[in-house]
């Protein structure tokens, strides 16, 4: 498992601003199962996931995220897995966006 880069002075390196957003996410690894989880935030670029279970970096999810708003429909893209952290509720996981 991998972190997030963090420079000397221990600030993140992104090259968008995440917004905190909690929502559905139905998530298939691809040449693996489905499996459905919540958004801990999202940017441009990226979100971050808890999984139930290790995935290596570079593994490609196919990602359906629901989107708040009544007449909001779904987003289906692809994403690649950056980084994992074991936490006491799954694994926070990074994942790129468009991938």
């Amino acid at each position: 498992m991998t972190g997030h880069r963090q420079n000397n002075e221990n600030k993140e390196k992104r090259t968008h601003t995440r917004k905190t957003l909690v929502t559905k996410v139905t998530y298939k690894v691809l040449m693996h199962s489905k499996g459905e989880t919540l958004t801990q935030n999202i940017s441009e670029g990226g979100l971050c996931l808890i999984l139930n279970r290790e995935l290596s970096p570079g593994a490609t999810l196919e990602l359906k995220i629901d989107m708040p708003g009544k007449d909001a429909k779904p987003i289906e893209i692809l994403a690649k897995v950056v980084w994992q952290k074991k936490t006491e509720m799954g694994f926070l996981t990074g994942l790129k966006l468009g991938s």
